[in-house]
């Protein structure tokens, strides 16, 4: 349960900016690209860490590579919630990022460690897909989460799209009221600043919970094996890789799921930017966000089964 836990929260920290993309622009003057390289460096993080995060787990045990992925979703959400200038901060986001890459690196590779010990033959199928599936879900989430606590002002999408934002980048409040489309509310950027910190705090709280349940206990594997295989001593890190790479079969498993996965991470998480233009409000596209992803992870629960 901790586990799945901790990829549900990892999935939702790593989607944080995608489905708030309107309301980061308005406050930070990000652009679609900064927003989307957030995601990018989560994802060149997680390729350059895999293969030691693989071996953490193999000869360190599965308590060092929780307590070491939850330590580094901690870390990534906390830097998010120090009170830095504007130009500043988008650097802690880089930062955090990277630090949250690092920590997907377990939740990817330890789900099928933990089915081979704690779990069963006839069990392993089920337990290796829910605990791929609390990723998803966690990203899924994410589109709810920013959609229910930062929200969107109903004119910030003409607003993000016009030159109002930066014209008057130095304040908090500006009246719309008089503008070419005739706006006639005020748009509080102080306002929409404050839910995003508290969007930020509620995931530090969450992963700074989880971090602490974790210290105190997730043991390593169970006090009896669940099967004989489960306690057979496995290969050695370093020539498994390498057998792995000369399999045929390994390359088409690689090959079958990386595409898919690829197309929807690029796609999906700057869902709001990709169907903005076409007048899509970002709280629509969060609901198409969640919606979709849940759907998937749904899907893959089923056919595991």
């Amino acid at each position: 349960m901790m586990f799945s836990m901790l990829a549900f929260l990892q999935g939702t920290v790593w989607n944080t900016w995608g489905p708030i993309s309107n309301s980061a622009q308005a406050v930070y003057h990000w652009s679609d690209f900064e927003i989307g390289m957030f995601i990018n460096y989560a994802d060149i993080a997680f390729v350059l860490t895999a293969f030691p995060a693989t071996w953490l787990i193999q000869n360190k045990g599965l308590r060092y590579g929780v307590v070491t992925s939850a330590a580094f979703l901690t870390l990534c959400s906390g830097i998010r919630c120090l009170p830095l200038p504007d130009d500043v901060f988008i650097w802690a986001v880089n930062a955090a990022s990277v630090l949250n890459g690092v920590s997907s690196c377990v939740v990817n590779v330890a789900p099928p460690a933990i089915s081979a010990i704690w779990f069963p033959m006839e069990e392993r199928t089920t337990a290796t897909a829910i605990g791929s599936i609390f990723a998803y879900l966690g990203i899924a989430s994410s589109f709810l989460i920013g959609s229910v606590v930062v929200g969107e002002h109903k004119y910030l999408p003409e607003l993000i799209n016009s030159s109002l934002i930066n014209a008057t980048s130095s304040l908090d409040i500006f009246s719309t009221s008089g503008t070419e489309n005739n706006y006639t509310d005020l748009f509080n950027i102080g306002e929409q600043r404050k839910k995003i910190k508290t969007l930020m705090y509620l995931e530090f709280g969450l992963c700074a919970l989880l971090l602490l349940a974790v210290l105190i206990h997730f043991p390593s594997r169970p006090p009896k094996p669940p099967t004989v295989s489960a306690a057979v001593q496995r290969s050695n890190f370093l020539p498994g890789i390498l057998q792995l790479f000369r399999s045929v079969q390994f390359w088409l498993l690689l090959i079958a799921y990386g595409v898919p996965v690829g197309i929807y991470g690029v796609f999906g998480t700057v869902l709001n930017a990709n169907l903005g233009p076409d007048g899509i409000t970002q709280d629509e596209t969060a609901w198409l966000g969640f919606y979709s992803t849940v759907g998937g992870a749904l899907a893959g629960l089923f056919v595991s089964w």
